[in-house]
């Protein structure tokens, strides 16, 4: 009988790290081949997005006019990751999280990707964090530390991990900031066209546990 309850125990134990160690599978929010999934906002009605925010060679190519490419599903709590590059000039952009309403300037966090200055968090459109609450001049919260983007032609990667309340940045890496309290806890995910081309590319989100 002691034979068969020790084996019992181990079994159940085995099980239950089994459940306690599996991974969320990470869900792929560009496939490579084209945007389905996403929808296009741009400011000037004039363009046409469709020629502007474009699929090439496995990348998705944002021109430069004001806007964006955004998840046509909202999330909340996950791990999000994206390279992007700079193509010809190094210029701005960034990528918005937990977009609550659409507009030139989101209701959202925007992790900045401004050249020399990646990983500032941005409170856009009206979301608010702890940090600006007591600050009323911290809009931008800026990074942590020196800037460590790559040169231009060369993919540099970003974590944005949404975890409820606290929104962090990793940039290539290293630990750039750092934000809680958010008042935007779920939302879209967005890639900004702004000023200058930009590239972006194995853009996807892993739920947390």
């Amino acid at each position: 009988m002691k034979k068969t309850g020790s084996f019992v125990a181990v079994a159940a134990a085995l099980a239950l790290f089994s459940c306690t160690e599996k991974k969320a599978d990470s869900v792929r929010l560009f496939n490579g081949t084209d945007l389905t999934g996403w929808v296009l906002y741009m400011q000037d009605s004039t363009l046409n997005p469709q020629q502007e925010f474009v699929v090439r060679d496995s990348v998705i190519a944002l021109s430069g006019p004001f806007g964006y490419v955004r998840t046509d599903k909202a999330y909340s709590n996950y791990k999000l990751n994206a390279q992007w590059r700079w193509p010809d000039s190094a210029t701005n952009s960034g990528i918005f999280v937990n977009i609550q309403q659409d507009g030139i300037w989101p209701d959202c966090y925007e992790c900045q990707l401004w050249n020399g200055r990646a990983g500032d968090l941005i409170n856009s459109g009206g979301a608010d964090c702890a940090e600006y609450r007591a600050d009323s001049t911290l809009m931008i919260v800026t990074k942590m530390n020196a800037s460590n983007e790559k040169p231009v032609g060369e993919w540099n990667s970003a974590e944005v991990i949404c975890d409820d309340s606290t929104v962090t940045v990793y940039i290539n890496g290293e630990l750039q900031n750092r934000i809680t309290g958010v008042s935007n806890n779920k939302g879209y995910i967005g890639l900004q066209s702004e000023g200058g081309p930009i590239e972006f590319r194995r853009v996807e989100l892993t739920p947390l546990e």
